[in-house]
């Protein structure tokens, strides 16, 4: 029963329907605080239906409140009331820990695993399961020693910081090596695994740090969203991204049998299909999709209205590569006037936030355009 004490949460979906949509809300009201690492969950008011909900404690104190928002038409609204407890059969999102690794569940379904080892030229998700447990992208299998062997699954990374190279694994690559994590947890809607990182020279001399914090949201197996917030910290002299194609700061290597040379498609929300006509183009995001093990499935990544340079280029492969790239407008247009190197001063950051939507069918069946607009236009939310 919900506690009387406690406000309620209305939630209107503006001018989009919504259908597997993260919802937070900060909530300044100390009996919502009360209710940290606590389960807690949402009543529809008119319905009667529950559903899991997630309290946690931002780092300036003010409790969040997260929920995943199902089945409202554009233009209506919903209101739940919160109380304690949990939804049977529902264990969120989970982390098993071994060396190097966390691998993680939704509902007890794997998911993916995260690689963060200091031997490794960087942290990186492999392997990223979609519906019906298909791999959509690729990592450590047998078919890695082909080409590119440094397009690890999903991953950060640049070709030319302060003229190292952070994007290839040869003998005179640098390295983006886990330093530690900030927060790393589960919980019933939301896991959380925010790290910190240096960029460094092949011999570990320090270029720069960064933050990686992502987001892994309790979705059913058709759906998957991975959000990543990614701060660069000039925190070692000034940083300067040259202009290369080799980068992808946002970074998917999809599943070879997804490949767009071999039946697979590139999308942009432009309407550009295949490398032709999305590789070196602008876009706010991009999509890759194919047939894995006979199930329809597709993997797009998101840039934010807020990141720097907005809408970014996109270096996207026919092979299977797909990134997003900002500083190489130079090098993609082919235009030495449109240069986009960039010296990040020393003390300075610079800050992005992309998602990652893993879904069935091509960009039109996984609703991809619609989907966007959650995350950059998500529902409003009414506390009272």
């Amino acid at each position: 029963m919900a506690n009387q004490n406690l406000p309620q949460f209305t939630v209107n979906a503006g001018f989009h329907d919504r259908d597997g949509c993260p919802v937070s809300v900060n909530v300044d009201h100390p009996g919502v605080s009360q209710l940290h690492d606590h389960a807690v969950t949402l009543t529809d008011v008119a319905s009667g239906s529950v559903i899991s909900a997630q309290c946690y404690a931002n780092d300036d104190g003010i409790t969040t409140l997260n929920w995943i928002l199902d089945g409202l038409t554009a233009g209506e609204s919903r209101t739940y009331s919160l109380s304690e407890g949990s939804v049977t059969g529902e264990s969120g999102v989970q982390f098993k820990e071994e060396a190097g690794t966390i691998a993680i569940t939704l509902n007890d379904r794997s998911f993916t695993t995260f690689r963060y080892a200091k031997t490794q030229f960087r942290p990186y998700f492999f392997p990223v399961l979609g519906p019906n447990g298909c791999e959509v992208t690729r990592g450590e299998t047998s078919d890695i020693s082909k080409d590119h062997v440094h397009h690890r699954s999903l991953y950060v990374a640049y070709g030319e910081v302060n003229d190292v190279d952070l994007w290839g694994e040869g003998d005179n690559s640098g390295r983006v090596v886990h330093q530690g994590f900030t927060q790393k947890q589960g919980g019933a809607v939301v896991g959380k695994i925010y790290t910190d990182n240096n960029w460094e020279t092949r011999d570990g001399s320090l270029l720069m740090t960064d933050k990686q914090n992502f987001r892994i949201y309790n979705l059913p197996e058709d759906t998957a969203l991975l959000d990543l917030d990614l701060t660069f910290i000039a925190s070692a002299g000034d940083v300067y991204f040259g202009d290369t194609k080799e980068g992808g700061i946002m970074s998917i290597r999809v599943h070879p049998s997804m490949n767009a040379s071999d039946g697979g498609k590139i999308e942009n929300a432009f309407g550009g299909i295949n490398e032709d006509e999305t590789w070196g183009k602008r876009s706010n995001w991009c999509d890759y999709s194919g047939v894995v093990e006979g199930t329809p499935v597709g993997i797009a990544v998101f840039d934010h209205i807020v990141n720097p340079r907005y809408p970014t280029y996109w270096h996207v492969r026919n092979y299977g590569l797909m990134g997003s790239n900002i500083f190489g407008g130079g090098t993609f247009e082919g235009d030495p006037s449109k240069d986009g190197s960039y010296t990040l001063k020393e003390g300075e950051q610079m800050h992005f936030q992309f998602r990652v939507l893993i879904h069935t069918g091509d960009a039109s069946t996984g609703k991809v355009a619609q989907k966007y607009h959650d995350f950059i236009n998500p529902p409003a939310v009414e506390v009272s």
